[in-house]
């Protein structure tokens, strides 16, 4: 590193810094990942520093709650657009970008011009190195330039306030750019951002200079507002699709992208995915203006379903066939080798095998299940077969391979029947063999069904052959079963062939795959064509060739390819080319619609706007050359002074940039913000597309409103945002402890993961991405952030629980729909997500300024305790509940534990001490009085039988012939019901030496310092070799079943916070704190297998994973913060250095820093609110010693408020309405006996 470089570095000489507390001052550590690593986990250190060179998957996401987002990283590039309500789904690794937006930011100073990124973008001179350092919500920019001559950062965020949800809503980021220059002379510096207007781009690939097949009638228009100036981008809305009669289509679920948004149809033409043969339309008022249009029908139609085809077809109807593989005409044309009406006496039928002997028959190579199946294997139950046994390679799992081989037969019928199930894989299947050559081959379907297929062998007549049965596949459904071998002259499909005879309008043996247009179309050729009588051919437009005859009173058509490939039948242009070769085909004129769909996801507005200095804007080009020339030579742009572009034609858009210029005086330092805003208003539901749009939109007319709004209301953005900053990271906490919890409250701001519909609801998939159905009360039972930052919004999802989702019985299902039905929706109620709902709910009544919330929400939350109560009393086939459950518990692990399980039952316990305490406080005795009964009962029981000796392991006798159990594995979710108690003040639900012990169990077997020898079995890595973790389950009593339960084997960042914040609650500091920086060391932006090491984003099933927001427990924890809201009692005892402590906190309606010291025989503990307001009736503190005196001051002048206190506790009482103000400061000091200084 330069000399000057360094000086850049660290500031030196510099008058001021270029941020408030610039990260860039003070980095004598070394870079995190290149450098040592901290000594010990419980010593704060310095920040993270992400290079440009080595932490490529470090990316930082912009965007509000529920507004969609973006990433930057330290390459200085912008990645990932999610603005467009798409969620894109993204491997886990490598990485490929979602949607991008051509967006660049580039400086001149002097004579030297740069573009502020060192990967991608225009071939232009670049800044050869970047340095990111970050503290979410704010991720800073040093760009490393020789050539420059000032120094450049930029601050990048979206306006962050903590117990203010719209405040952290804006689609807004802000790019703070500060310059210094450190030279004796002034210097004239030019900023400048560059982008292409993306409306209608909706992150489908990538625009291409100005191209993009979605775009077009784009327009730049100027924004110019007393000081403000910028760029408004938006589109034209285009002409929507026209018909002029009503015609009806209807289509199988591959086809059902077709009803994906936006809704693109004219009224009159109705297109309805139907759910299965069974729900073919009947009684049609005007059949003839119906298609049924059948893509790649499977060959296991059921002829009663051909029959509902032809009777659709001769009342009127008009039938079309089309695909790429079309397996049924497949099998069709096997089956009739292009003749129609073959027909022969068939000869009898021979068996050749049914392995109701064994493999005696066989060659057998690896290992098959012989005729008695263990009951313990963890197969999926088998059906389909004929007799009582069959040929099965799963033995004993998957990860088992081989081959049985027949002997040699002589083929003499012209059929071969057999019935296979297993994978779907050419590896897992049974072949024919001829010469050596595999003639035939078929596979399974992924399900343990054996399903009945048939080889037509006519043209092999005479032949020698063999039959394989073949497994050489490892992993999921690495298994093939097979049984019941016949030949036959029999296809045993007559009447398919029949009713196909007369259905389709040609014979023919075969097809291939002739070409794959450009939107990746198949066509296809038939083999051996014969039109039958009245047949024809016709090509529509854009469209392969169809073969068509009428029959009855309708017709039915069959296109040598597709139509439309299903995959991308959600692409406008292509479905609706579609719609019009089906409408065509019964007379009616289908006018396509063009332009942009004002309905689109990619139909918004952006905003680029600034304030400060000389500005000027280029509005509209088509060669980013154009603009980068002329900023290169002037840094200004040549402004021609029109207001708006003219709207681009279709497929191209228009480019748009805007410059400012400003003097920096010798040593001084200026900055320069641009704001980027964004508006996307239209967003759908996943399962049905109902449209439920986006919070954020209804609070802004659009991009520019957005701008505007941020532009004047900047100063109160950024302080705000910087005071959470600044009160959040002045800590005595580890450092990376504090990345922690503010990355993963980024988790609240990642569109997708929470995401708030235009009614203002609140929900939440479990990982970005849409990652399974929303909102999963299993894995958001981990989740404390969001609750404490933002409980106006925890308490919308309390709503949806116990007011849409609750059932009859009580149950709280484990998933909802969208929008919101007028029943609960999901599968059924989670053991763990319905007991962590009553938690949750007296979480948010606790975390409320009065009793409302206790006094609204009891009747659910009683109901929701029954249900858990009489599904115990069922289990224990007795009239009195055990205090444990023992019945189906499905859980978070996706998939039922049975018995006893101290993770189910302890979740139990919590949930009754919780509503024991909810009953008291609503004045409901007899219900607390029952609660606490059933607790105690269930508390003996567990002890009973689930503890050890050493840990709490599954109650469950006969766990071995079971499948996917636990046995007396050690869990690291065992205690999570305890750990939820802790936070709620809920006391020990188990004796305390007991859950230490049992604690100390999970660090000793569970946690690997290094996963370098670590056993996945297969199951889902998100950790590697150097990596340490703790592993949900292991068995160090041996006793380790052969089927066990799912994720057995995997790392949890959301269980190892639960597991170390609750170490953390017991004493266990070290250990605690080990635990969480592993977790945080795996995710330190340097690339390596098996996941991307994002720092904002932990992998679960999906980034951004909800589960990791556990970490909040971990501040809880360490602060030892408990507070009371409707009651005003706060207490707070620091496990964490408690001789200099200092933490953030965040109560119902004010946030601040706590304060703890010990020196010389006084502690003195310091509340300050920093926002907001903080009512006190009762504050309780713990000394070390003896409490001799007390003073108490409130804003710098002592108290005459008289505290009480026994030999180690402190409680204060406040008068009616004593209350902590913004900007104010409690503190309480007392002399202390016998304290400890360390």
């Amino acid at each position: 590193m330069t000399r000057r470089r360094f000086l850049k570095l660290t500031g030196a000489g510099s008058a001021a810094a270029l941020l408030p507390v610039s990260p860039w001052l003070s980095l004598a550590r070394p870079m995190h990942g290149t450098g040592e690593r901290e000594s010990a986990p419980s010593i704060p250190g310095g920040w993270r520093r992400y290079s440009s060179r080595t932490h490529l998957d470090a990316r930082m996401h912009l965007g509000g709650i529920g507004t969609g987002n973006f990433q930057i990283g330290p390459d200085g590039r912008l990645t990932t657009w999610q603005i467009f309500n798409t969620y894109r789904r993204i491997p886990f690794n490598p990485l490929p970008f979602d949607g991008v937006i051509p967006f660049y930011f580039c400086v001149r100073a002097g004579r030297v011009t740069k573009l502020l990124q060192t990967a991608d973008g225009p071939d232009w001179p670049r800044v050869p190195e970047i340095e990111m350092t970050a503290e979410y919500p704010l991720a800073t920019l040093r760009y490393l330039d020789d050539d420059l001559p000032v120094n450049l950062e930029l601050t990048a965020y979206t306006p962050f306030k903590p117990l203010d949800a719209e405040f952290s809503s804006m689609p807004l980021a802000i790019f703070n750019f500060r310059i210094h220059n450190p030279r004796p002379t002034a210097a004239t510096v030019s900023l400048a951002g560059m982008l292409a207007n993306p409306i209608g781009y909706a992150a489908e690939g990538k625009i291409d200079g100005n191209s993009h097949p979605k775009l077009g009638g784009n327009v730049n228009e100027r924004i110019q507002e007393s000081d403000i100036q910028g760029v408004f981008m938006r589109a034209e809305p285009g002409r929507k699709a026209t018909l002029d009669r009503p015609v009806s289509i209807f289509v199988f679920r591959n086809l059902h992208r077709l009803l994906t948004p936006p809704p693109d149809r004219p009224a009159n033409l109705h297109v309805e995915v139907l759910g299965g043969p069974s729900d073919l339309p009947v009684d049609l008022k005007s059949p003839a203006a119906a298609v049924l249009w059948i893509d790649d029908p499977e060959r296991d139609l059921p002829e009663k379903t051909l029959h509902r085809f032809r009777m659709f077809v001769e009342e009127g109807g008009t039938l079309v066939f089309s695909g790429g593989r079309m397996p049924l005409l497949q099998l069709y044309a096997e089956l009739t080798g292009g003749h129609a009406g073959r027909r022969t006496e068939p000869r009898d039928e021979i068996l050749f095998e049914d392995f109701e002997n064994g493999y005696g028959n066989w060659q057998v190579e690896g290992q098959w299940h012989s005729s008695k199946r263990p009951s313990k294997s963890a197969q999926q139950p088998v059906s389909g077969f004929v007799g009582n046994e069959y040929a099965d390679s799963y033995a004993p799992d998957d990860s088992n391979v081989g081959k049985l081989t027949s002997k040699p037969f002589t083929i003499v019928r012209d059929f071969i029947h057999f019935r296979i199930g297993g994978g779907s894989y050419s590896d897992t299947a049974i072949r024919l063999l001829v010469d050596g050559k595999v003639v035939r081959t078929a596979s399974g379907r992924n399900e343990e069904k054996l399903l009945p297929m048939v080889w037509n062998v006519r043209d092999l007549a005479g032949r020698t052959a063999r039959i394989e049965i073949v497994d050489h596949r490892k992993g999921s459904w690495g298994h093939v079963n097979v049984d019941h071998i016949v030949f036959s002259d029999d296809s045993g499909k007559a009447e398919l062939i029949a009713i196909l005879d007369e259905l389709l309008p040609v014979w023919f043996s075969g097809f291939r795959e002739v070409a794959r247009r450009s939107d990746n179309r198949v066509q296809l050729e038939l083999a051996d064509a014969q039109l039958k009588e009245g047949a024809e051919r016709m090509t529509p437009e854009a469209a392969p060739q169809m073969i068509w005859h009428k029959l009855g009173r309708g017709r039915v058509a069959l296109v040598c390819g597709q139509l439309l490939n299903p995959d991308l039948a959600d692409q406008v242009p292509l479905r609706q080319r579609a719609y019009e070769t089906l409408c065509s085909l019964i007379g009616a004129n289908y006018a396509r619609a063009t332009g942009q769909a004002p309905e689109d996801l990619g139909f918004g507005t952006v905003a680029l706007a600034t304030s400060v200095g000389k500005t000027s804007t280029l509005l509209h080009f088509e060669d980013w050359s154009t603009a980068w020339e002329q900023f290169s030579r002037s840094g200004r742009f040549e402004d021609a002074g029109e207001q708006a572009s003219r709207p681009t034609v279709e497929g191209k858009t228009v480019l748009g940039a805007l410059a400012t210029t400003v003097a920096v005086p010798p040593g001084e330092t200026v900055e320069v913000p641009f704001f980027f805003g964004w508006h996307y208003p239209n967003q759908y539901s996943f399962t049905n597309y109902a449209f439920i749009g986006s919070y954020y939109a209804t609070l802004w007319e659009d991009a520019r409103a957005v701008v505007v709004d941020a532009v004047k209301r900047y100063e109160t953005l950024r302080a705000e945002t910087e005071q959470f900053r600044k009160t959040f990271y002045d800590s005595t906490l580890p450092y990376w402890l504090l990345d922690c919890l503010t990355a993963n409250a980024g988790i609240i701001r990642h569109n997708g993961v929470v995401f708030r519909t235009a009614d203002g609801n609140v929900f939440a998939w479990e990982g970005s991405y849409r990652s399974c159905d929303p909102t999963c009360t299993h894995v958001w039972g981990y989740e404390q952030t969001m609750a404490r930052l933002f409980p106006d919004l925890e308490r919308v999802m309390r709503r949806i629980d116990f007011k849409h989702q609750q059932r009859q019985d009580g149950g709280i299902n484990n998933r909802l729909e969208l929008p919101l039905a007028d029943h609960p929706a999901g599968e059924r109620p989670f053991t763990d997500g319905h007991a962590s709902c009553i938690l949750k709910a007296y979480r948010e009544a606790l975390n409320s300024s009065d009793d409302s919330f206790f006094i609204e929400y009891w009747p659910h939350v009683k109901r929701a305790m029954e249900y858990l109560i009489q599904r115990d009393i069922k289990a224990s086939n007795g009239s009195e509940p055990t205090g444990v459950l023992q019945d189906e518990q499905w859980n978070t692990y996706d998939q039922a534990l049975h018995g006893v399980t101290p993770f189910l039952s302890g979740y139990y316990l919590a949930a009754l001490r919780a509503s024991e305490e909810w009953a008291e406080r609503v004045g409901d005795a007899a219900g607390a009085t029952r609660f606490r009964s059933i607790f105690e009962r269930g508390r003996n029981k567990l002890m009973e039988l689930c503890w050890n000796g050493e840990y709490f392991q599954q109650y469950l006798p006969d766990y071995r012939t079971r499948t996917k159990e636990l046995g007396p594995a050690c869990m690291a979710d065992q205690l999570i019901g305890q750990w939820w108690a802790h936070q709620l003040g809920l006391g020990y639900l188990l004796p305390r030496a007991a859950v230490v012990s049992a604690l100390r169990s999970i660090y000793r077997y569970c946690f690997k310092p290094d996963l370098a020898d670590h056993d996945w079995r297969g199951q889902r890595r998100f950790a590697g070799p150097g990596d340490g973790g703790l592993i949900n389950c292991t068995w160090p009593r041996e006793g380790r079943p052969a089927s066990t339960m799912n994720y057995s084997d995997e790392i949890w960042t959301g269980v190892e916070y639960q597991v170390a914040a609750h170490m953390m609650y017991e004493g266990l500091i070290d250990e605690g704190l080990t635990i969480a920086k592993a977790a945080r060391d795996r995710y330190d932006g340097v690339p390596r297998p098996p996941v991307q090491r994002n720092p904002w984003s932990e992998y679960e099933a999906g980034g951004h994973y909800a589960r990791a927001m556990s970490s909040w427990s971990l501040l809880l924890a360490l602060s030892g913060w408990e507070y009371d809201g409707p009651r005003r009692k706060l207490s707070f005892a620091p496990r964490c250095t408690p001789s200099d402590f200092r933490s953030a906190f965040v109560a119902p309606e004010a946030w601040g820093t706590l304060r703890q010291s010990r020196k010389e025989n006084v502690q003195r503990n310091e509340i300050t609110v920093v926002r907001g307001a903080l009512p006190l009736a009762q504050l309780t503190l713990a000394a070390d010693g003896t409490v001799e005196s007390v003073k108490v001051e409130y804003s710098g002048e002592t108290s005459g408020i008289e505290p009480d206190f026994d030999r180690q506790t402190l409680r204060v009482s406040f008068p009616e309405g004593f209350t902590v103000k913004a900007g104010q400061t409690l503190a309480v000091e007392m002399a202390v006996r016998g304290m400890r200084s360390g």
